[in-house]
């Protein structure tokens, strides 16, 4: 696994939903997502098999990145917040600059 993407959540279900559309045409088996549910009011439902998951009681964004980096098997790691947008080949240029000796 080369790229571990982290996403802590917290109640930004629209435009998380979003993101992981855009997300959804770029993820390679060289790619894993993982959202971190903080303790949101309304449990975040995965649409796609592609992203895990994990839920915890809210303790902040850098508590939800440090569970997402401890369950992240990617020799890269990328943060994206829950909503934030990204280019149609973000992906793509994260994998180019990993190929490239640039970290």
């Amino acid at each position: 696994m080369r790229l571990s993407i982290i996403i802590p959540y917290y109640n930004t279900e629209g435009y998380t939903n979003e993101l992981l559309k855009v997300l959804d045409n770029q993820i390679t088996d060289e790619v894993e997502v993982i959202l971190i549910d903080d303790g949101s009011d309304k449990e975040f439902v995965p649409k796609y098999e592609w992203l895990s998951v994990i839920r915890t009681n809210n303790q902040g964004q850098a508590k939800a990145r440090n569970w997402g980096i401890n369950s992240s098997v990617g020799e890269y790691i990328q943060f994206i917040d829950s909503d934030d947008l990204v280019a149609e080949d973000f992906v793509e240029k994260i994998l180019t600059a990993t190929e490239e000796g640039k970290d």
